[in-house]
């Protein structure tokens, strides 16, 4: 008696049957639970409050001692002139302040003046403390956390946001999450004449205010954007330092509340994310920033793992586990044999459909089998030979079509668009980088007298040769296109000084006034006009980089002036 693949069905679905039975069961014990649950989660909100409250209580304290330093006399004395003895004295407060308190990477003295150049500066290296002195002082005054304190008034604390310190010369700060906390030093007649910044060690404060959390919690802190700051998984964390968003919402759906203003804490049992080994039992809160900042607020938040929250139901749900684990067991084993006698030959086809162009696809497939896999099987065997030659031919004529698309069907070489690409990922590489290129505008002279005379068919056979002399003299990292009839460009990439790219236009100008030699025809000799443009000398962007070549080009044909002058903008 042949069997069809809709007994086979028949039987998983009798087997899901059972399955979904024990899983109910399953599920009719964890919903006795729930109690337990809830008091885990009013636990874990409280423990946020106080955690919070500490939190606010080390920023009350460091604005505490931010007072004390920015109204010592001796801060506001090294700010009005240059009194060695006084930033001495400053430097030697801020060392005791750091002593005092690890968590501290840098105290800073920041002039208002001079660019913000920093007049006392005591970093954390390691262990030691360092003091830096003389041409390692730097100017500061670019950053918010200068610029927007000297708007304060006395005694107010600004807030930096929360990141990566990618400062040079930080020392133990560099690279590490930290948070500037600053004020003004203000003398009552002339106004802010600096700040005192201090830089704190985000993760060794949160280590420290955890310290006294059950080993099990889990530490959860965002900006209010939900972007991660601290989290278990330190790879989660600060994501957008790194090009992309690690968002507290998308671990923690319930979340979104808190991030859009529409709820001040949130109670949530879920799992931690799609990889996560346990699920949890969280709360969060929201809180917003007490000081001037540029954090509009933060997502504070504990967890511990639903596990350890149940652990003391288990001994209550033993029997009913043993008998799901019973039912599930025979479950598992009777589906094993099922799912090789059903799914072997269903994965066969699908491997056979993935690889349709593979010549050997098609041999595994059960073409012998006289059910209605067999014959499904022999249908695609018949359709596959029927069509490969068709799929074939598509993909040669897709590739066809876009090498036509991106380059000049005379001379091979890439058109404007395909050139424009180029220009734009050159000119990202040259920002990014901080490197030079050039933009060389390329035309032929009294070409159309030529096309005139000897006709078109001899003009194209000039141009493609022109074409090939130009692809001779540049590197393979260069790009040669033509835009237009005797019109082309070169971009030359990592231009180390002016002089290369006028080289590479000399040896251009060179190879194009060889003559041209075609059959029955006297030598031909033409001359080109090259206008040159640097980036970024004459130009940031493309448009404004063709511009000043081009015009560079016909000063050139006029004046004998190939580069262009430099951007005024």
């Amino acid at each position: 008696m042949k069997v069809g693949i809709a007994v086979k069905l028949g039987l998983l679905l009798a087997l899901v049957g059972v399955l979904a039975a024990g899983v109910t069961g399953f599920y009719a014990y964890n919903s006795s639970r729930a109690l337990l649950v809830d008091s885990a989660k009013n636990e874990l909100l409280t423990s946020t409050h106080v955690l919070a409250r500490r939190i606010t209580l080390v920023r009350e304290e460091l604005s505490r001692n931010l007072q004390t330093l920015t109204r010592h006399p001796a801060a506001l004395a090294a700010l009005q002139a240059a009194n060695p003895d006084q930033e001495d004295q400053l430097a030697t407060l801020f060392r005791l302040r750091m002593e005092s308190d690890p968590g501290y990477f840098q105290i800073r003295l920041i002039a208002a003046g001079n660019g913000g150049m920093e007049r006392v500066r005591v970093d954390r290296d390691g262990k030691e403390l360092i003091r830096v002195t003389g041409d390692e002082l730097q100017e500061k005054g670019h950053y918010s956390y200068v610029f927007d304190t000297l708007r304060l008034a006395a005694g107010q604390t600004y807030l930096s946001r929360i990141v990566i310190n990618r400062e040079r010369g930080s020392h133990s700060a560099l690279g590490q999450p930290a948070v500037q906390l600053a004020m003004p030093v203000v003398d009552p007649q002339r106004g802010p004449l600096g700040v005192v910044v201090i830089n704190v060690d985000l993760n060794g404060l949160f280590a420290l205010l955890a310290a006294d959390l059950p080993q099990e919690y889990q530490l959860f802190f965002a900006n209010q954007e939900g972007d991660f700051l601290i989290h278990p998984d330190r790879s989660r964390t600060f994501g957008f330092d790194r090009g992309r968003r690690v968002l507290i919402q998308d671990e923690f759906p319930d979340t979104r509340d808190l991030v859009e203003g529409r709820s001040q804490q949130v109670m949530t049992d879920t799992g931690i994310a799609s990889d996560s080994s346990a699920p949890l039992v969280a709360a969060f809160i929201a809180q917003q920033a007490s000081v001037a900042s540029n954090e509009k607020g933060f997502i504070l938040g504990l967890a511990q793992p639903r596990a350890a929250v149940i652990k003391q139901a288990d001994a209550l749900g033993t029997v009913i586990l043993q008998i799901v684990l019973g039912i599930c067991l025979v479950c598992i084993l009777l589906a094993a044999l099922v799912a090789r006698a059903v799914t072997r030959p269903i994965n066969l086809m699908s491997a056979a459909v993935e690889g349709f162009a593979d010549d050997d696809s098609a041999k595994d497939l059960p073409v012998r089998r006289r059910d209605e896999i067999g014959a499904l099987a022999r249908s695609f065997s018949r359709l596959r030979t029927q069509i490969t030659q068709q799929v074939a031919e598509l993909r040669q004529s897709r590739v066809e079509l876009e090498h036509l698309a991106q380059h000049d069907t005379l001379t091979g070489l890439p058109n404007r668009a395909l050139f424009g690409d180029r220009m734009e990922i050159a000119l990202a590489s040259a920002r990014r980088d901080d490197a030079r290129l050039a933009l060389l505008f390329i035309d032929l002279d009294r070409f159309k007298p030529i096309n005139d005379t000897l006709g078109h068919a001899a003009g194209d056979l000039i141009l493609k040769e022109i074409s090939d002399r130009i692809r001779a003299h540049i590197r393979e990292s260069d790009t040669a296109a033509r835009i237009g009839g005797d019109e082309f460009v070169v971009l030359l990439r990592n231009v180390s000084h002016p002089d290369d790219a006028l080289s590479v236009a000399n040896k251009i100008r060179d190879a194009a006034a060889l003559p041209f030699i075609f059959d029955g025809q006297p030598p031909i000799t033409l001359s080109v006009s090259i206008g040159i443009a640097l980036y970024p000398d004459n130009g940031i962007d493309m448009l404004s980089l063709a511009k000043h070549a081009d015009t560079a080009m016909y000063s050139e044909k006029a004046r004998n002036r190939m580069f262009a002058t430099p951007e005024q903008d």
